[in-house]
């Protein structure tokens, strides 16, 4: 699984701007209050790079890495043309102009591109 890290800051400060937010507003609010609230930030924080790139999936536009059992070693990069979701099967634009249809196998992360694999092998031979 690909840990997000732009997702896990974004997350960090938007979820604890709300439990300070909730905390100033709050009638009555005690110390024990503000710390449920840092602490369900906190939980929220640290899941959400995992959840993410499930509830998101592919969006057209995004990088990806194209592979295939032909070329094992070898990988190009592309352009996805379709929104998807992980098994799913998207249109991808390679590098070299070439649309291709391959199927999603993983999410980005915060280094990585998502990854898809060619699924008629033949159109990674005519792209190459």
């Amino acid at each position: 699984m690909n840990f997000n890290f732009r997702v896990f800051i974004g997350t960090f400060l938007v979820s604890f701007a709300a439990a300070l937010v909730v905390f100033a507003v709050w009638p009555g609010g005690d110390l024990m209050l503000l710390l449920k609230l840092l602490a369900l930030a906190l939980g929220i924080t640290l899941l959400s790079p995992f959840w993410y790139p499930h509830a998101r999936g592919i969006k057209k536009g995004d990088s990806v890495t194209i592979f295939s059992d032909v070329m094992p070693f070898g990988r190009l990069h592309g352009e996805a043309i379709e929104d998807g979701r992980q098994g799913q099967e998207i249109k991808v634009l390679t590098e070299q102009g070439k649309e291709i249809k391959c199927k999603v196998t993983s999410y980005a992360g915060t280094l990585s591109r998502a990854k898809v694999k060619v699924k008629d092998e033949g159109q990674m031979i005519e792209v190459n």
